[in-house]
């Protein structure tokens, strides 16, 4: 009678342990999957970030940053011209606009001065890409000039990308087979002068 007793525990608790593993199955892809989306919305947004400064810096300077320690010192000391557009009196079609600086706003409290989470120092970082005390990995920046065959021309160009074996750290990325662990999020192109976002 004991060891019947015994026999039944045990193969209730073969069967718990059963259920949860094909509980846990069914769920961990599930939950690989919401982890994906909330991480790359989390990093999409800090290329985001990067695009706006870069396209700030160029708008400024003429080309692009090629360091992101420049780029953060830039985005900490430089300010944004205001400009008031005017238009004299006898130009009623408004075609010959006067252009006049009024003011110099610090770049940080213009572009990102309603986003409290914002850390300008950590601008280089990939999220994620330094869970449990890893070194952290950075994006991969890259600015230059490419031939324009259109405006036959030389223009500025840049690619700033984020592998998902970076910002996936932690997870069960490796068992989706759809993850190219090399692949991942990017803005930008090193051919044409594009900026926009392979998630756009």
């Amino acid at each position: 009678m004991k060891l019947k007793l015994i026999l039944q525990i045990f193969l209730a608790l073969g069967i718990i342990t059963l259920i949860w593993f094909i509980y846990d199955s069914v769920k961990s892809p599930i939950r690989f999957a919401a982890e994906n989306v909330s991480r790359r919305e989390v990093v999409i947004q800090k290329l985001k970030d990067i695009r706006t400064l870069q396209n700030t810096y160029l708008t400024m300077n003429g080309r692009y940053c090629s360091t992101f320690d420049s780029l953060i010192t830039f985005a900490k000391n430089e300010k944004i011209p205001i400009v008031e557009v005017k238009f004299s009196a006898d130009d009623s079609l408004k075609l010959n606009p006067l252009k006049d600086t009024v003011a110099f706003k610090p770049i940080l409290d213009s572009l990102f001065k309603n986003r409290k989470d914002f850390n300008i120092d950590n601008l280089a970082i990939i999220p994620y890409s330094n869970l449990n005390g890893e070194k952290a990995n950075k994006f991969d920046m890259k600015v230059g000039t490419s031939f324009s065959t259109q405006a036959n021309v030389n223009v500025n160009v840049i690619s700033v990308f984020a592998a998902n074996k970076y910002f996936l750290k932690g997870t069960d990325y490796a068992d989706d087979p759809k993850i190219d662990p090399n692949d991942g999020l990017r803005f930008g192109s090193l051919t044409d002068p594009s900026t926009d976002g392979n998630w756009e």
